[in-house]
């Protein structure tokens, strides 16, 4: 498939000002600010999936943890990234396809990211019921 409105650029341009912001950061840097920054690029991720893009999570999460100082892991930082996708229902069928790259790639690298989506997503069925 092919990344709609060359949004691979336009996300790689975004991930790397908010790991320069990191970077940059005057204060303390804690696991609880860059799992904040995270929790605020939920949006960017749900858009690169819509725009069929399916980003490299495991260089995402480095990078990051990089920008932290290595303060976070990388591992850490790859679930908090997989915790921000929506529910397979609320995106269209082709951009489910996309997010199954993106958690595969965690899967492969840490094991354990599917089971962990799915346990996630009956939880939120079970509650909305």
């Amino acid at each position: 498939m092919k990344v709609k409105d060359r949004y691979n650029e336009i996300f790689d341009i975004e991930m790397d000002g908010w790991c320069y912001g990191i970077e940059k950061y005057p204060g303390e840097i804690f696991a609880g600010l860059v799992h904040a920054i995270v929790r605020e690029l939920r949006p960017s991720f749900k858009a690169a999936m819509e725009h069929l893009y399916a980003f490299d999570v495991i260089a995402l999460s480095r990078k990051l943890s990089k920008a932290a100082k290595y303060l976070v892991h990388e591992k850490e930082i790859a679930f908090s990234i997989l915790a921000q996708f929506p529910h397979p229902s609320a995106i269209p069928e082709e951009s489910q396809f996309v997010m199954a790259q993106i958690i595969d790639q965690v899967e492969q690298e840490y094991g354990g990211a599917l089971e962990r989506l799915q346990r996630r997503w009956s939880y939120e069925k079970r509650k909305a019921a």
